[in-house]
């Protein structure tokens, strides 16, 4: 009887200890299944105006450049490596989730918003920190993003250079 009574405490143990083992990997796992996102915020040279993602209309958000303040609306997270247009990416804002886009419609004054994320023409990005440029991956044009004095923001290859400063937040 006493040795029937310490097989089953034993048996008791050591279940519990598997179980316990079990949901610590568990655990392990689940918290390493999905880093943070690094956050951007991407201005002028002095970070006094931003890009912003703003207005929400249906599926789509109007982008314009407005006054630096740390909000989610002015936090973008590089999405994944585009394989066909590498280093590409594309850039989801942080408070509607939605991503930058822009047409290709001409070489000048391009309508740019945020839209649904998809992996279209139009909708990749890389940024270029030495030569302080946002640049969309499109094949007709070289098209980078500018920005007007009243905070429009359009993708043009014609002129009017505009410096985008990235930093991570």
């Amino acid at each position: 009887m006493h040795t029937t009574w310490i097989k089953n405490r034993l048996g008791k143990g050591i279940a519990a200890v598997a179980l316990a083992v079990g949901i610590g990997a568990l655990q392990t796992v689940s918290a390493q299944a999905a880093p943070d996102p690094t956050y951007w915020t991407f201005g002028d040279s002095t970070f006094e105006r931003c890009l912003t993602g703003g207005k929400i209309d249906g599926a789509t958000s109007r982008v314009f450049l407005t006054k630096c303040n740390g909000s989610n609306f002015q936090k973008w997270d590089w999405r994944g490596d585009d394989p066909d247009y590498y280093p590409h990416e594309q850039l989801q804002n942080k408070a509607t989730g939605l991503c930058l886009a822009t047409d290709n419609e001409s070489m000048e004054n391009n309508a740019v918003w945020a839209s649904q994320c998809e992996w279209r023409k139009g909708m990749r990005f890389h940024y270029d920190d030495a030569g302080h440029t946002l640049c969309p991956a499109l094949t007709n044009y070289s098209t980078c993003l500018v920005a007007r004095p009243n905070g429009a923001v359009y993708g043009t290859s014609r002129g009017g250079a505009y410096e985008w400063w990235g930093s991570r937040v």
